[in-house]
């Protein structure tokens, strides 16, 4: 290879005769372009456009894909092989960057982070493992196995050793000794990623036994989880070590399950919705706070003339220790008890609770009436009212057995109890004939994309699966409408209808 400097008065050549490196990565730009004009985005969808169907086209995309991939992969090491190079000559801090990844990030417009990483890997690559460097380089090796020796090989002082320590093959003692680094690379190349992970794993623990352990150790150290409030909602971010980290991902995993077909969700948000769901589980099913006055939960505060907004003026006798008049089942009205004009919020944090997150809550919770005082002095605290008691909820799980959304089969656990056909926020009454199970996504779906449902009875076990004439769903006797008053079907439904 030659090295030509940018200025063109010098240059270092390793190899008699190459192009110098401007001329090279000139070709290189120049064939990059080519390349996507003819095969990149807007070459095919200008294709599928005009109609016009090119002979073999997949059958050829199939083909260059990996090979485009291995180029890449290959032009990404030679350049890793450059970082420590350039971090030694210095002039990069000529301009008063802290930093050489700092320096990177800006130089490059990546992350810092994504700077940072690339940095560790060069310099782990050019220190300890230059023979996985130069296999990289010239595609004996993926990224895959460099990424995986990298992290699990020159991991501790004895592992290093090991990788760079010659010894004959057992296997064949007529061999030339070679390093333990070699053997790995051979053993890369005869290996899918997986199993020479392990393959590593195995290295790793055999050459330095105790190092595990003071890995675990310095994890355990390591471990945390923050929990911060910003703008629209709370930002997670923590580490745990591998025994807390997979019993969290095994829990996500069982309350995730298979999406439907109906499910678009990334996977992001569906693992996020399940952590969600392990939390509430938890809350609903009493496993802590056992000796607390109250039993740990979400708490909403609002005042009632919201509610009264929010749920019309009653006309029956309230049930509530309050004075005043209510809904059949609710707090009685307490008068001016409410603090006109508040939004609701979450009792913890202050955080204003959007109306239709408020509708949802309200379908299934304890409404506790707190009388104010005008210096808001708490004047008196009724006992709290389910607006689900547990034997309908009972009877509801009885009838339904999991989440009623087309297509979903999440169980009791997971589900809240929806007032359906009227909600609770309409002055719908709490029966199990307007009562209804929904997963937690489902209920949110339900509430704030303005979904209809109406009982229609299951029918008898005989009937097939599939949308009746009626709408009704046979599979749980209830019929979705969307907000332009469309049926909402199952797939089985929707492909046993057809």
């Amino acid at each position: 290879m030659a090295i030509e400097m940018a200025s063109g008065t010098a240059s270092e050549t390793a190899t008699p005769g190459a192009r110098p490196l401007e001329a090279v990565l000139a070709d290189l730009e120049r064939l990059t372009e080519e390349l996507v004009a003819v095969a990149g985005p807007s070459a095919l969808d200008a294709a599928d456009a005009a109609g016009s169907v090119v002979s073999g086209l997949a059958v050829r995309l199939t083909a260059a894909s990996p090979r485009v991939r291995a180029v890449a992969s290959r032009l990404q090491t030679a350049r890793l092989a450059w970082l420590p190079r350039i971090e030694a000559e210095g002039m990069w801090a000529v301009r008063g960057a802290r930093t050489f990844a700092s320096w990177l990030a800006t130089a490059e417009n990546v992350e810092v982070g994504t700077a940072k990483r690339e940095v560790r890997t060069a310099t782990t690559l050019c220190e300890h493992l230059p023979a996985t460097l130069e296999a990289a380089a010239t595609g004996r090796i993926g990224p895959d196995h460099l990424r995986i020796l990298v992290d699990g090989g020159p991991t501790s002082e004895a592992r290093r050793e090991a990788l760079a320590g010659r010894a004959v093959d057992p296997e064949d003692p007529a061999s030339e000794p070679v390093t333990g680094e070699e053997r790995l690379l051979r053993l890369a190349v005869a290996s899918k990623p997986s199993p020479f992970r392990r393959l590593v794993q195995h290295f790793a623990r055999i050459t330095d036994p105790e190092s595990d352990d003071r890995g675990y150790k310095d994890a355990v150290d390591r471990e945390f989880l923050e929990l911060a409030k910003t703008f629209g909602g709370y930002h997670v971010a923590g580490f745990l070590t591998d025994e807390n980290g997979l019993a969290l991902a095994t829990a996500l995993a069982s309350v995730m399950g298979a999406p439907t077909a109906a499910d678009d969700r990334t996977a992001s948000r569906r693992r996020a919705a399940a952590l969600a769901d392990v939390a509430r589980t938890v809350l609903d099913n009493g496993h802590t706070g056992t000796g607390a006055a109250v039993r740990p939960h979400l708490a909403v505060t609002v005042s009632w003339s919201e509610l009264q907004a929010m749920a019309g003026t009653g006309t029956g006798t309230g049930t509530g220790t309050g004075t005043g008049t209510g809904e059949p089942g609710r707090p009685g009205e307490p008068g001016r008890s409410g603090r006109p004009g508040l939004p609701a919020y979450f009792t913890e944090t202050g955080t204003p609770v959007p109306p239709s997150l408020l509708r949802k809550l309200a379908c299934d919770s304890e409404v506790t009436r707190v009388v104010f005082g005008p210096d808001s002095q708490v004047l008196d605290v009724g006992r709290a009212q389910r607006t689900v008691t547990g034997q309908l909820r009972r009877a509801v799980i009885a009838r339904d057995q999991h989440c009623v959304y087309p297509d979903c089969d999440q169980p009791p656990g997971r589900c809240d109890v929806h007032h359906a056909e009227r909600h609770w926020a309409d002055g719908g009454e709490t029966s199990v004939r307007n009562a209804a199970l929904l997963c937690r996504h489902h209920h949110t779906l339900v509430d704030t994309g303005r979904i209809s449902m109406r009982w229609g009875g299951r029918p008898n076990s005989e009937e097939p699966i599939g949308a009746r004439e009626d709408g009704m769903s046979s599979t749980s006797g209830w019929a979705f409408t969307d907000r332009h008053g469309k049926p909402i079907t199952g797939y089985r439904e929707h492909t046993a209808a057809a």
